[in-house]
C-alpha cells in the first residue's frame, strides 16, 4: 500500500513537472522577442513592475491553492466532503475581498512603490486585474490538488502560459510602434505591453478550470449530499482554519520571495546615490533580474511542482497517523527533484554563454553569462528549499518556513547592500540571492529532520552528482572543442545555436544512461522518474539493466 501511495505522489509531481517545464520554457522564449521590442531599459521597467505585482500577488493570493488543498485533503481522507466543500466555498469569498485589496494596491500604490523607477508605474497598474482574477484561479487548482489530481493544474497553466506568451509580444508591438526610436518611451510602454499579456493568460487558465469543474460538478455535488456526517464545521470556523493555515503561507512566500523586491530597493538607492540614471539603473538590473533569473527558475518551478504535490499527500499521511508513509513520500519527492535540479544547475553552468547567447543576441552577451554561470547553483539550493518548505506546510509547521525565510532575508539585505556599495553592483544581488537559498535550505533541512524524522544523505545525491559531472564533460567537449577550434564558423548565431542544441539533447541523452547505470534504484522507482519508462526501456537495449 505504501508503494502505491508513494507512486502515485511522484506521478502526479512527475506530471506536474512537465507541465511546468513546459510552461516556464514558453515563458523564456516569448522573453526573446518581448526584449526586441522594450530594450534593455524596458527589460528592467518589466522587471521592477512584475517583482511587486509577484509580492502583492503572494500575499492577495498566491498561497491559496497550497493552503486550500492542504485543508480540503484533511478533511477528504475522513470522507468529510461537506466540510471539504464548506472550505471551497469559504476560500472563493477570501479571494474575493483579498484579490480586490491586492488590485487596488497595486493600481493606486504603483507610484509610491516604484519612485526610483517611475515609467514602470503603468506595468504595475496594467497588472491589477490579473492580481484580482489570480485569487480564484489559485482557488480552483486548490480544489482539485486537494483531490490528489494535478492534471486541471497542469492544463491550465500550459494554457496560461501559451496566451501570455502571444499577447505580451503583440501588445508590447502594437504599443511600442510609435516611439520606435525613443529608447525610454519604448522601454516604458513595452513593459506595460508585456503585463497585458500576463492578464490574457491569468484569464485562460481561468477559463480551464471553470470547464474541468463544470465537467466534475455533478459527482462533487452527489458526494457531499451523500456525507452521512451529522456534524459539520460552521463558516466561521472554516474561516478561522482557512486564515491559520493561509497566513504563515503567506508570510512564507512573501518573505521567500520578498529578496527580488528588497534587492531592487537596494540596488536602485545606492545606484542612484552614486549618480546613475534610471534608464542607466534599469539597464544594469535587468542584465540579472530579466535575463538570468527566468533561466534559472525553470528547474526551480519543477521543485515547486513536486511541492505542489507534497503538501496534501504528506498532510493526508500525517491526518491518517501514518508517519513512515510520509517519510517515503518525501524521501522519493526529494529525489526526483534532485533528479532535475543537478543536472540543470551543471548544464546551465556549462552552457550559459549559448543560452544567453541564442535568447538575448543583442547587448551585454558575455555579462550575462558569467552571471548565469554564477548563479547555476543557486537551483540545486532553490528546489531543495522548496519541497521542504512543502514538507513543513504538509506535515502542520507552516511558520517554520516563515522564520527560515526571515533570517535568509536578513543575510540577503545585509549581503546585498554591502557588495553593491562596494562596487560590486549587479553582481553582489547574484551574491545575495544564493546565500539567501543556501541559508533557507540549510534550515528547512534541520527541522525536517526534527520533526519529521528524515534527512538529507550524501548517498541520495551521489548518482545524480556522478551523472551531471560526466554529462557536463561532454556537453562542454561537444559545444566547446567546435567553437575554440573553428571560431569564425560556429560564432555565428544560426550555428552557435544548432550546437548549443545538440549539446543539450546529447548530455540528456548522457546523462540518463550514466544515472541508470550507476543508481541504486528499482525499475519500478526509475520508472516513475520524469521518462523513466523510456529510460529503462534504452538501458535494457544496452543492456545496462
Amino acid at each position: 500500500m505504501a508503494e502505491s501511495k508513494r507512486g502515485a505522489v511522484a506521478r502526479q509531481a512527475a506530471f506536474l513537472m512537465v507541465a511546468q517545464m513546459t510552461s516556464s520554457v514558453i515563458g523564456l522564449l516569448y522573453r526573446s522577442p518581448l526584449h526586441v521590442l522594450m530594450g534593455d531599459v524596458g527589460d528592467g521597467y518589466y522587471q521592477f513592475a512584475f517583482e511587486w505585482y509577484t509580492i502583492i500577488l503572494l500575499i492577495a493570493s498566491y498561497s491559496i491553492p497550497s493552503g486550500v488543498s492542504k485543508v480540503m485533503a484533511e478533511r477528504l481522507a475522513v470522507k468529510r466532503y461537506r466540510d471539504a466543500f464548506k472550505v471551497f466555498k469559504a476560500a472563493l469569498i477570501y479571494v474575493l475581498i483579498a484579490g480586490f485589496i491586492g488590485a487596488s494596491l497595486a493600481f493606486f500604490g504603483a507610484p509610491f512603490l516604484l519612485t526610483k523607477a517611475p515609467d514602470a508605474v503603468t506595468a504595475l497598474r496594467v497588472l491589477a486585474p490579473t492580481i484580482f482574477l489570480s485569487g480564484f484561479l489559485g482557488v480552483f487548482r486548490g480544489f482539485f490538488q486537494a483531490h490528489n489530481t494535478m492534471k486541471p493544474t497542469a492544463v491550465s497553466q500550459i494554457a496560461e502560459q501559451f496566451m501570455n506568451a502571444v499577447f505580451s509580444v503583440l501588445m508590447a508591438y502594437f504599443l511600442t510602434r510609435p516611439f520606435v526610436g525613443n529608447e525610454g518611451l519604448m522601454g516604458k510602454f513595452g513593459a506595460a505591453g508585456g503585463t497585458i499579456g500576463t492578464g490574457v493568460g491569468v484569464l485562460t487558465g481561468l477559463a480551464v478550470m471553470l470547464f474541468t469543474w463544470n465537467i466534475n460538478r455533478g459527482l462533487i455535488i452527489k458526494r457531499v449530499k451523500n456525507d452521512t456526517h451529522t456534524e459539520e464545521e460552521s463558516y466561521r470556523e472554516v474561516f478561522s482554519v482557512i486564515f491559520r493555515m493561509c497566513t504563515p503561507i503567506i508570510l512564507a512566500t512573501c518573505v521567500y520571495n520578498m529578496t527580488s523586491v528588497v534587492d531592487q530597493v537596494i540596488f536602485t538607492n545606492i545606484m542612484s546615490s552614486k549618480g546613475v540614471t534610471a534608464e542607466g539603473i534599469s539597464r544594469l538590473y535587468g542584465l540579472f533580474g530579466y535575463r538570468v533569473k527566468p533561466i534559472i527558475n525553470i528547474p526551480i518551478a519543477l521543485a515547486s511542482a513536486t511541492s505542489t504535490a507534497l503538501i496534501p499527500a504528506v498532510a493526508t499521511s500525517i491526518a491518517a497517523g501514518e508517519q513512515k508513509d510520509a517519510v517515503m513520500k518525501i524521501d522519493e519527492c526529494v529525489k526526483l527533484t534532485m533528479f532535475i535540479a543537478i543536472p540543470s544547475a551543471v548544464g546551465i553552468a556549462v552552457l550559459s554563454y549559448p543560452v544567453i547567447y541564442a535568447l538575448y543576441p543583442g547587448g551585454n552577451v558575455e555579462g550575462a553569462a558569467i552571471l548565469l554561470s554564477l548563479g547555476a547553483v543557486s537551483v540545486i539550493f532553490y528546489s531543495l528549499s522548496t519541497v521542504t518548505n512543502g514538507v513543513l506546510q504538509g506535515l502542520g509547521r507552516p511558520s517554520l518556513p516563515v522564520k527560515h525565510a526571515a533570517i535568509a532575508l536578513a543575510v540577503n539585505a545585509a549581503v546585498a547592500a554591502v557588495s553593491v556599495f562596494m562596487g560590486l553592483h549587479v553582481y553582489g544581488i547574484l551574491l545575495a540571492t544564493v546565500l539567501y537559498s543556501l541559508t533557507v535550505m540549510v534550515l528547512n533541512a534541520i527541522s525536517v529532520r526534527k520533526f519529521a524524522g528524515y534527512s538529507h544523505s550524501l548517498k541520495q545525491f551521489l548518482p545524480a552528482v556522478k551523472s551531471s559531472l560526466v554529462m557536463g564533460l561532454a556537453v562542454a567537449v561537444i559545444y566547446w572543442a567546435p567553437k575554440l577550434l573553428l571560431p569564425t564558423v560556429f560564432g555565428r548565431y544560426i550555428t552557435s545555436a544548432i550546437l548549443m542544441v545538440i549539446a543539450v539533447f546529447a548530455g540528456i541523452l548522457v546523462y540518463f544512461i550514466v544515472y541508470g547505470k550507476v543508481s541504486d534504484l528499482t525499475d519500478d522507482e526509475l520508472r516513475r522518474m520524469p521518462m523513466g519508462t523510456r529510460l529503462l526501456t534504452l538501458l535494457r537495449k544496452l543492456h545496462i539493466r
